[in-house]
């Protein structure tokens, strides 16, 4: 067996615990105390990364009722205010879809890939994803909106963890799940739209950086073992789930310039950023297909000049 490469850089110290995480950096008895992976003869992710990743966003939870500023002042005018519930509505939505789909999901994925550290992360995650909702609930009810789930996007949680390959389908779908809501709320916090808003976006970031830093981890295996017709199978998901995706934000354009938000920059942003996931564990772009976001074939450098319009 190879020898376990103990990092605990991105261990956050400043944390109630971070006693306990002082410790762990100066004593390599307790490092590989807690940092070595749960024994396990035929693992098929990378266990050793995974705990890390598992320590990472243990001492990376936060609070929104300490951590964020819910008595600041929202100056939106009415149209603004207006369009800006209807997309934090609907991100509301989504989040909480992907805390009902990664419930439904962890037992079976830690079952195919025999792997209990998926268990430790996948709990974490589901956490994250818990907070998320929680944040974004309070946040709808200060914009003034009742936070409610809507329906018509339940689709997308639905293509996401069904069929025949449904964990592998599960993980592609987050994949791309996750690089929308980094550049949304990326974008979001560029856009400057209200104090309270920038706040709780800073706080997303780091969980939503640290969800794909796991799939970064996981889906070369995931990759590895699937059959020509499991991956057929997947590109046909994420197909409908980026066209769907791709065909609200397009029927959204104008509400979301009026707030600053540049639509076709962001697909372009979010299909680069798949599309560099999927180059990172030896897949081309070619392997997806990619629906279009502009009505007429133009140019890759055409294509970067219009998103700046």
């Amino acid at each position: 067996m190879d020898e376990l490469i103990l990092n605990t850089g991105d261990i956050n110290t400043k944390t109630p615990s971070g006693a306990s995480g002082f410790l762990l950096q100066n004593n390599p008895e307790l490092q590989k105390l807690f940092f070595t992976p749960t024994e396990n003869q035929d693992p098929r992710v990378n266990d050793a990364k995974i705990r890390r990743l598992y320590m990472q966003a243990a001492s990376q939870q936060w609070y929104a009722p300490q951590r964020i500023n819910f008595d600041q002042a929202i100056n939106l005018d009415e149209q603004s205010l207006k369009i800006w519930q209807k997309f934090i509505t609907i991100f509301y939505t989504l989040e909480k879809m992907g805390l009902n789909v990664i419930q439904n999901m962890m037992a079976k994925a830690v079952r195919k890939y025999k792997s209990e550290e998926m268990a430790f992360y996948l709990s974490a995650q589901t956490f994250d994803e818990a907070r998320h909702v929680f944040a974004i609930e309070a946040y709808l009810r200060k914009l003034g909106a009742p936070p409610k789930y809507q329906w018509r996007y339940h689709v997308l949680g639905q293509a996401a963890s069904m069929g025949a390959f449904r964990v592998e389908n599960w993980m592609f779908s987050t994949l791309f799940s996750e690089n929308f809501a980094s550049t949304f709320i990326r974008r979001a916090r560029q856009a400057n739209i209200d104090p309270i808003g920038n706040e709780l976006c800073k706080y997303l970031l780091v969980d939503e950086s640290r969800h794909l830093h796991f799939l970064h981890i996981v889906l070369p295996d995931v990759m590895d073992r699937l059959s020509m017709f499991g991956k057929a199978y997947v590109k046909g998901a994420q197909y409908f789930i980026m066209r769907f995706s791709e065909a609200v934000l397009r029927s959204m354009e104008a509400e979301a310039a009026f707030v600053g938000l540049d639509r076709k920059a962001m697909m372009e942003e979010i299909f680069e950023n798949v599309e560099k996931g999927y180059e990172s564990f030896g897949v081309s772009r070619k392997f997806l297909w990619f629906p279009k976001i502009y009505p007429t074939k133009i140019t890759p450098s055409q294509r970067i000049v219009a998103s700046h319009l």
